[in-house]
């Protein structure tokens, strides 16, 4: 099983990764802590520094990692968090 910290690394590691595709850097602004993982959200860091719209990010799923195996699982963003985490458990 692993910890937060642990989480949040895989979790910048994927951010870093998604970056060049993405053409931004990206940065987390919320984590959900669950009994079987942690949901990260993200945008990108000209949003999160500006407040403006126009340099957030569009249809950027959030994901969750799994406490027990470290795997990424990537949400949807058609239906509400609490479908897709009900459907993971």
């Amino acid at each position: 099983m692993m910890d937060k910290a642990k989480a949040s690394e895989i979790a910048m590691k994927r951010l870093s990764g998604m970056e060049p595709e993405v053409g931004a850097s990206l940065v987390l602004t919320e984590v959900r802590e669950f009994e079987f993982g942690w949901l990260f959200f993200y945008n990108s860091k000209a949003y999160v520094d500006s407040g403006d719209i126009s340099d957030a990010l569009a249809g950027n799923a959030p994901f969750l990692i799994d406490s027990n195996a470290g795997d990424i699982h990537v949400l949807g963003t058609a239906n509400p968090i609490e479908f897709y985490l009900r459907d993971f458990q």
